[in-house]
């Protein structure tokens, strides 16, 4: 039953997804016919496969929208099933049924896929990073081996593949249901983090990315939802670990394996989410800089009007 959902979603992520925009379609056309017909073959070729490549990552991007929206709403919604339960810390820790296979499998579709579509598009992880970025410490310490692509690319194969390592053991132990649902939550600020990565990546930029006061409204709602999507989860290993009642009921609810296995998992993806941290600030810099320059360049124009002077 398991392998058939894990089928069905990756048939599903990959074949149901949003072609090219009418826009992009349009200005590939409009780049095609303008092209000088006697430039460089080989010119020509490349930049047809930079506008297939940049095509790819930004269907990548929409399709991993369609992922976090449903991981987002199946994991909110298991999470609050949990409060309706004469015990919700169990529940959070050690639920599982159907809907958790349902929604683990398609996990586990989504991020092996993922894998794939990360390599596809390995020259773009970079989002405008550099060697340098947050004091040098951003990307500390393999800033001082790779570039920020090659690190980026590191970045989400370990997330990846710890995350079907977690979701695949859950589903072949029935154990630490609750504990996954989680991950599920995890995707809440990613909703986000994907509406500014395709913003960034199309030419022009969208409006809300050159104004200052739509920057500002667009990184407080992403921390406020990464504190809400994966803030629980630190707060539930906290309450778990620190002696009293949470680590009494973890120490009943789960085998010694699943203990460690638990914690194990919990230190990787606390320090995966810290390092997003500092990841939000870089990009939350970069786009405040450009909407102040942009803003900035608009007011020069215009006193430099005449009308405008009147």
């Amino acid at each position: 039953l398991v392998v058939g959902w894990l089928a069905l979603w990756l048939l599903l992520l990959l074949f149901v997804l949003p072609g090219e925009l009418p826009g992009e379609r349009a200005a590939a056309v409009a780049h095609d016919a303008n092209t000088d017909t006697a430039a460089c073959a080989a010119a020509a070729a490349a930049a047809a496969a930079k506008r297939c490549g940049a095509n790819f990552y930004r269907r990548k991007l929409r399709r991993m929208q369609i992922f976090a929206c449903l991981s987002s709403a199946s994991g909110l919604a298991l999470f609050c099933a949990c409060f309706a339960a004469e015990e919700p810390l169990v529940q959070m820790l050690s639920a599982f049924g159907p809907e958790h296979q349902v929604f683990f499998a398609m996990s586990i579709s989504h991020w092996a896929l993922n894998l794939w579509e990360d390599w596809q598009t390995r020259k773009f992880l970079g989002q405008g990073l550099s060697g340098d970025e947050g004091g040098g410490l951003a990307l500390f310490p393999l800033n001082l081996l790779c570039g920020p692509h090659q690190i980026m690319l590191v970045m989400y194969f370990l997330h990846h593949t710890m995350t079907i390592l977690a979701y695949s053991y859950s589903l072949a132990t029935h154990q630490m249901g609750g504990v996954m649902v989680q991950g599920l939550m995890f995707e809440m600020p990613v909703l986000l983090m994907l509406r500014r990565e395709l913003g960034v990546a199309c030419d022009p930029l969208p409006r809300w990315l050159t104004r200052e006061e739509s920057v500002t409204a667009h990184w407080l709602l992403t921390y406020a939802m990464f504190i809400l999507g994966r803030g629980t989860s630190s707060a539930l290993w906290l309450f778990s670990v620190l002696p009293g009642y949470g680590s009494e009921r973890l120490a009943e609810e789960l085998r010694p394996g699943d203990v460690v296995l638990y914690h194990c998992f919990a230190v990787f993806f606390t320090t995966i989410n810290v390092r997003i941290v500092g990841l939000f600030f870089c990009w939350h810099g970069q786009d405040w800089r450009r909407a102040q320059a942009g803003n900035a360049a608009v007011k020069s124009e215009h006193k430099a009007d005449p009308e405008f002077l009147g």
